[in-house]
């Protein structure tokens, strides 16, 4: 929190930064933290939601900062930035059913977990990464996977030391952009190299669950910078 403070100072001190339109699809738990988020370092929110006049999705605009919410193609259309807040299984069908993206960047903060039994047990639900499957169906895209790898109360609410946040994708000027806002947010992020390594950290979050709930050994994996 500290750290999120003394950065809002020294933008502040620096002038005015011009922000972005941010659609941002999906009005969960995710969807919520991120959209709160990036409203707070200036940003312009348009919440994507099947039903933009829905109660909940109505207070949650209401408790972000200059936001509004349409349709998911409508806010996507809009936006400089999109963020694909839903659940992982359903990625690839939303993703399809947006307008045109190119040039545009996405952020993508999914798993395809598929989750069956009790004590839950977690597979992997495609046969590439949701990343990949992303940036195939927008490939004049920037897609940046980013934020899978953590809780969405940890975007709110970072400890010290910050997660890091690691980022993959093509475009290395779209995960700088993306990195900014990860510093922004009182987190750090690593660079791990092109969309092809989204499927790493979508399986390190499938292992860390299993550990979770049916490993007899418990364990954590974290990203850290080296030195």
């Amino acid at each position: 929190m500290l750290q999120r403070i003394i950065l809002s100072l020294l933008l502040f001190a620096s002038g005015p930064v011009p922000g972005e339109t941010v659609a941002v699809i999906g009005t969960g738990n995710v969807g919520m933290a991120l959209g709160t988020e990036f409203a707070a370092l200036d940003h312009t929110v348009i919440y994507g939601s099947r039903n933009p006049e829905s109660e909940k999705t109505k207070a949650l605009v209401e408790k972000t900062r200059n936001a509004t919410a349409a349709l998911p193609a409508a806010a996507a259309a809009q936006a400089d930035v999109i963020v694909l807040a839903v659940p992982g299984m359903a990625t690839e069908s939303v993703v399809k059913t947006l307008c045109d993206l190119s040039g545009k960047i996405i952020i993508d903060p999914t798993n395809p977990l598929i989750v069956e039994g009790d004590p839950p047990t977690f597979t992997y639900g495609t046969d590439r990464s949701l990343g990949e499957i992303v940036q195939e169906a927008h490939p004049d895209a920037f897609v940046v996977k980013a934020f899978n790898t953590i809780n969405w109360r940890l975007m709110i609410d970072p400890p010290t030391p910050p997660p890091v946040i690691p980022l993959a994708g093509d475009n290395a000027e779209a995960k700088e952009q993306v990195a900014e806002w990860v510093r922004a947010m009182g987190l750090d992020s690593v660079d791990v190299g092109g969309i092809y390594h989204a499927r790493a950290t979508e399986y390190l979050i499938l292992m860390m669950l299993n550990n979770s709930f049916t490993g007899s050994e418990k364990f954590e994996v974290v990203f850290q910078p080296a030195d």
